[in-house]
This record gives C-alpha cells, structure tokens and sequence, in this order.
C-alpha cells in the first residue's frame, strides 16, 4: 500500500457508545500510526446483525478516497475459529472477521486479493478471547494505514466464508423483500432498489397498504406514510413528520411485498 499522509481508517462495529470499546479501539490505532484519521461511520449495527453491518458499509463505502481501510467489527464468532482477514478491493482495504459481512458487502466490488491476518508482529503482544476488535484488527488496520505492505499481514485466502444481501423473490404478485435496515428517523429501508420506482406499485408492510409513492415527504399530509426512494439507493417507508417503525409496529427483517 502506498503511504498515504493522510491515511483514513473507517469504524464500523455493534459495540455501541456506552462502552469504552471503541475508545480502546481508537488508542491502539494510534499508538501505531499517529498521522490515521478515524471515521465513526456508526456503531449501533444491532448486536451480531451481519446483514445490517454488511447493508451500512456497502452504502457508505464509495464515499471514501482510494486507500481508505474499513475496520468492520461484527463479530458473533470472536474467539471461535473463525478467521481474521484483510481484503482489497478496488483499493480500498477491509480489516475484521471473516463471518460473511465482507462477502455480502463486496459482491458487486469483487475481491483483487485476501489475506488471513496469521502475522503476530501486527497485533498486540496480548490477545484476549473476546475483543479482537482491539487486539488483532485495529492494530492490523493501524499499519495497513502506516504504509506496511497488504501481503505481509499473513497467508494468501482463496475464498471467504459465504455471505449475501438477502434479495427479494418472486411471489404470485409481484415480490417480497424486507426490511434491511430502520435509520435514526423510523424509516424502514428495504432491499428493493430505487429502480423499481419506474413501474406503479404498492408496497406492503405487514397488513398495512402503502399506496402513496413520492420523490419527498411533503408529497403526503403530515403523519401520512409514503414510499420514496432513498439516498441508501433502496425505497424506504417514511411518515411525513412521524416514525413509520413506530406507526407500522415493524422491526429489522420483517417482510414487505412489492405489488405490482
């Protein structure tokens, strides 16, 4: 990797805010490369929710510069023999556990080279069982950022532990999807592209009908829902001034039909 001046290290993770995880996680950073700029991109992915780790980073990835490392923590496996990796991909560097999250994130990006993290001399000198997020892959990200070469951090990997994006499927009529992700604002972004706002359908959450389809929320009266496309790149459910999570009792996972 080219030594970068101003090197950015990305923080994605469940660890929450209350702890001083991340924290922890920011010091090893830099003790080994003072010059690394951190970015929170958040850490309230659900605990051990893959598919939502894996939706937020590959919605927020393309807005960083060449050379940027993503340091990604979703871990339900630590201290199991799941592996840690390093990837690059269209020069961009991901740093954590080997759990699906990267595969399903860099489906459309591909994969120009892995490694498995096996270098000890780019972790700390203490492992624990439960908090590699500290001991092996902010270290590793923390020289990745440094300048220190992309193939000495361990053993060449030909594959990655399997993992995607759920996708809608086919139903009678139309297609069922889901909900991926619910943001700050209670809305509910599904895994239905913005594309499909080129054709007339309602969209269904629970028993609920959706037939309002806007380009802004004001196109509805206040309290309202409407369907809208959203920054993400997914249509997503919003009230006018509400929380649609709050008006249609939804959650993460749950179901939604594009009707045709």
């Amino acid at each position: 990797m080219d030594h970068m001046k101003n090197p950015i290290i990305t923080l994605l993770t469940d660890f929450g805010t209350k702890d001083t995880f991340v924290g922890s996680m920011k010091g090893v950073i830099l003790g080994i490369c003072p010059q690394a700029r951190s970015i929170d991109l958040t850490h309230e992915v659900p605990p051990q929710n893959i598919t939502a780790g894996a939706f937020l980073l590959k919605t927020s990835m393309n807005y960083f510069p060449k050379g940027t490392v993503h340091l990604t923590v979703v871990d339900p496996g630590v201290g199991s023999s799941r592996k840690a990796v390093a990837i690059q991909s269209r020069g961009h560097y991901f740093v954590g556990p080997d759990n699906g999250l990267f595969a399903a994130t860099l489906r459309d990006w591909g994969f120009e080279a892995m490694v498995e993290l096996t270098e000890k001399k780019y972790h700390l000198s203490k492992i624990s069982q439960t908090f590699h997020g500290r001991d092996i892959f902010s270290p590793v990200a923390a020289h990745l950022a440094k300048g220190v070469p992309f193939s000495r951090l361990g053993k060449p990997l030909s594959q990655l532990v399997p993992g995607t994006l759920p996708l809608p499927r086919p139903i009678q009529d139309g297609f069922e999807g889901e909900v991926l992700w619910i943001d700050h604002f209670g809305n509910l972004v599904t895994n239905f592209g913005n594309r499909s706002l080129s054709v007339p359908f309602r969209l269904k959450v629970g028993k609920k009908i959706i037939v309002k389809v806007g380009g802004h929320y004001a196109q509805v009266k206040k309290g309202e829902l409407v369907v809208l496309g959203g920054s993400s790149g997914y249509l997503e459910v919003s009230v006018n001034q509400g929380r649609a999570d709050q008006v249609l009792k939804a959650k993460l996972g749950d179901k939604v039909s594009l009707i045709l």
